[in-house]
Parts: C-alpha cells; sequence; structure tokens
C-alpha cells in the first residue's frame, strides 16, 4: 500500500461538513489568517497585537476585539460572532464572510463547543481569498458568487476598513493602551458616521 493510498483511507467528511478533512487541511496551512501560531508582532515589545473587527453588510463597523496574544487566534472570530449572536433573536440566521470561513466552520463541527452556531450561521469566504484557498471544492462550497444567499455582498469591507485605520499604527505603536483603544474607537465612530451619510446621499440620488 502506497502513501497516497494510506492518506485516501484516512480522509474523511468529518460530520457536520460538506467538505474532506484533507481539503480543509491544506486551507489551514496556506493561510496566514488561519494559523494561530503565526507572530506579526512580538509581546514584548506591545501589549495589543492587533484588533479583529466584525462589520455589517454595508462595512459599518459592530464589534471591534482587541488582540492581546501573537498570531490570529480563531477564539477572537468566535468572540464576535457571539457578541453580535446576543444581540439577534435565536431565530434569524446569519451569513458570515471571512478569510477563513472553513476553518472556523470545520472547528464548530469538530469541538462542538457551541452547537447552536452551525444551524443559525451560513458560512462563506471573502471573494478575493476564495481564489487561495487549495482545494477547487472549497472555493466552490464558499464561493459568495456560487450561492444566491450572499447576493453582490464580496465581503472585503474590512480590507477597506484596515486601509482607513492605517495612518493610525505609527502614533498607536507608541501609544498608552487606553488612549490607544481611545483614539481607535473615536476613528471608527467617525467612520461608521461618515459611511452611513454616503449611503444616504447615495439612496437620494
Amino acid at each position: 500500500m502506497t502513501e497516497d493510498d494510506t492518506a485516501n483511507e484516512e480522509d474523511h467528511v468529518e460530520p457536520g461538513m460538506m467538505l474532506p478533512a484533507s481539503a480543509l487541511n491544506q486551507c489551514l496551512e496556506s493561510f496566514t489568517a488561519a494559523d494561530g501560531n503565526h507572530v506579526k508582532a512580538s509581546t514584548q515589545k506591545f501589549n495589543s497585537m492587533g484588533v479583529m473587527a466584525l462589520l455589517c453588510q454595508h462595512d459599518r463597523a459592530i464589534f471591534l476585539a482587541n488582540m492581546v496574544t501573537a498570531g490570529e487566534k480563531q477564539f477572537y472570530a468566535y468572540a464576535l460572532i457571539a457578541a453580535l449572536l446576543c444581540e439577534l433573536p435565536e431565530c434569524w440566521k446569519v451569513s458570515l464572510l471571512y478569510d477563513v470561513a472553513c476553518a472556523l466552520q470545520q472547528s464548530l463541527a469538530k469541538w462542538q463547543f457551541m452547537p447552536g452556531w452551525l444551524d443559525q450561521i451560513s458560512f462563506g469566504v471573502s471573494i478575493f481569498h476564495a481564489y487561495s484557498h487549495q482545494w477547487w471544492v472549497c472555493q466552490l462550497w464558499y464561493h459568495p458568487r456560487k450561492a444566491e444567499l450572499w447576493g453582490l455582498s464580496d465581503g472585503e469591507g474590512c480590507e477597506h476598513f484596515w486601509s482607513e485605520l492605517m495612518r493610525l499604527i505609527p502614533c498607536l505603536q507608541v501609544s498608552g493602551h487606553h488612549h490607544r483603544l481611545f483614539v481607535i474607537d473615536l476613528q471608527v465612530e467617525y467612520l461608521n458616521e461618515m459611511k452611513q451619510q454616503g449611503t444616504a446621499k447615495w439612496i437620494q440620488e
């Protein structure tokens, strides 16, 4: 029996998932966002490593999580989702576009620590990240253009959001903890207000 034959026998579809484990594992290995051990900043120099944001369909920030550990851990994403679901009726369905949504769904299905979420949340991959996934089957299943559910949403609002916050990085790297959070909060509030006004003008036109 060859190594390929052994790998094929060991490969399987985990409960609650639509893709084989081998496809999902390759996606985990290819994405920085899915690698919880990937360190972008030193915890010895900085108390905060960054922020993770949850945006609505209109690219307005709903919740932000302050990242205090090295690496983009999944529990930050789960904390944001939990905060959102606490504000919504249990009967509501939620659609989530994320760079590595396949990894989030796999963790939920494998470890079953939030059993009700799988029935309430539909997962998709942000459109410009979909083609970075290793297997075509993952691209087909999670691509937002392959399901009517997503409409024309592309899930790239966070990329625009980060570009709007980038100018704060130099000054906030040398700021105190509370000053940093205060500045980010003010900037996010301002951006949300500008986007709301822009939406109103667009509807009026």
